[in-house]
């Protein structure tokens, strides 16, 4: 893939192109559009021109939270001036638009490059490109094949284990990364990823933080108590169909915990039930999202649950690592109270702390790994100083 430039001329291209066109086919011609991989959608595509598409960005189903995410290639024989018009219907437009350079990083569209009607319910992106072939989306593509494979390499570098706990709709795998305890009664952690699509930079700060949590040998003393459970792509069919929000089964899976209606939310339910019943007692749950700005839900610091000092304690420990500009994280303890989430199902279920742990979508890539490095510092100096103040972790 190779770099784009910013289309100049763009009027009299689109007025020439939709003089000239007469076949409708996104997929023909010497400018072509195609959604032929895993993460893309199978929107409906017609041709206004010769290098002219109109996209139909629709959810999976309605009423559903407001993600619209787009995925799809370029591909044309010819330096042309592409104009790539994005329908939302009711819905607005939300994710900055990225492409692949021929390096493998996203770099995301000039503001230039993309207009928006008045009430943003429409979007359209107009560049130049050099012939070849490009892969632009609402965040970073990061397929199927690549997570299997990120879960295997990084399990065999960390000396974990890989666990298949169930399986989707669909019959794909639903992988768990396992480290077991030095003791057979070590509480057990647990740490989720991937229940949303389009949340790449959740998936982006949840691989940091795996690195740089079982990076130091040193550390091992203490991960070493716990027993680790780690679900980090929990909705792989969402993620190949290309949806905004839901599984196969037309269901948020952050809605599910409780209902486990589904066989995602059940594989991981039973999963921990089974550790639970062999002695592990759940003492944190920690749930990866993204959302519009850099945040942790949190329960209240009141609610009775033990460790009853996490929270807080945790994200004390990060504002002490954190060595970037501005703040870190907010922290928020009154979001979504009582619905059917992760963090919610854990606290009433096991009276412990889960928290969801949220990076803004358009968060600099590097603030993102920045702040994953100091939540994963914070974790390991918390289950540190849990070792040795008994008081700590109870």
């Amino acid at each position: 893939m190779k770099r784009f430039v910013l289309v100049v001329p763009v009027v009299l291209f689109v007025l020439s192109a939709c003089a000239t066109v007469q076949n409708t086919d996104c997929t023909q011609g010497e400018v072509r559009l195609t959604q032929d991989f895993s993460n893309a959608p199978d929107y409906a595509c017609r041709r206004t021109g010769l290098a002219a598409f109109e996209l139909t960005v629709v959810p999976e189903s309605t009423p559903i939270n407001p993600s619209p995410w787009f995925a799809f290639d370029i591909e044309t024989a010819r330096e042309a001036e592409v104009s790539i018009a994005l329908d939302y219907g009711e819905y607005r437009h939300r994710y900055r638009p990225k492409v692949e350079e021929s390096d493998g990083n996203w770099i995301a569209f000039p503001d230039s490059a993309v207009s928006l009607d008045d009430d943003g319910h429409a979007a359209t992106l107009r560049v130049t490109l050099s012939p070849g072939r490009y892969r632009v989306a609402a965040q970073e593509v990061i397929g199927i094949g690549e997570r299997a494979a990120w879960r295997e390499d990084f399990a065999a570098r960390n000396e974990l284990e890989i666990e298949t706990i169930g399986h989707s709709l669909d019959g794909r795998a639903i992988e768990a990364l396992t480290r077991a305890a030095t003791t057979p009664d070590a509480p057990l952690i647990i740490i989720v990823g991937g229940q949303h699509p389009p949340e790449v930079t959740g998936v982006l700060g949840l691989r940091t933080f795996l690195t740089t949590l079982f990076a130091d040998a040193a550390a091992n003393a203490a991960l070493d108590r716990f027993e680790w459970l780690i679900v980090p792509d929990l909705n792989p069919d969402g993620v190949a169909e290309g949806h905004w929000r839901e599984n196969l089964g037309g269901t948020d899976l952050n809605r599910d915990w409780g209902p486990f209606e589904q066989p995602e939310t059940a594989a991981i339910r039973d999963a921990i039930t089974a550790r639970h019943g062999a002695g592990h007692t759940p003492f944190i749950l920690l749930d990866f999202h993204s959302t519009r700005h850099d945040v942790i839900y949190t329960p209240h610091d009141n609610a009775g649950l033990t460790p009853a000092n996490f929270s807080a304690g945790w994200i004390a420990l990060l504002n002490g690592a954190w060595t970037g500009e501005g703040e870190a994280f907010a922290r928020d303890p009154s979001h979504n109270p009582g619905l059917p989430t992760a963090k919610s199902w854990f606290a009433l279920t096991y009276n412990a702390p889960g928290l969801t742990v949220e990076f803004g979508d358009e968060t600099d890539r590097e603030r993102v790994a920045e702040l994953s490095r100091a939540a994963a510092i914070a974790l390991r100096q918390y289950l540190e100083a849990a070792e040795t103040q008994p008081g700590l972790d109870g």
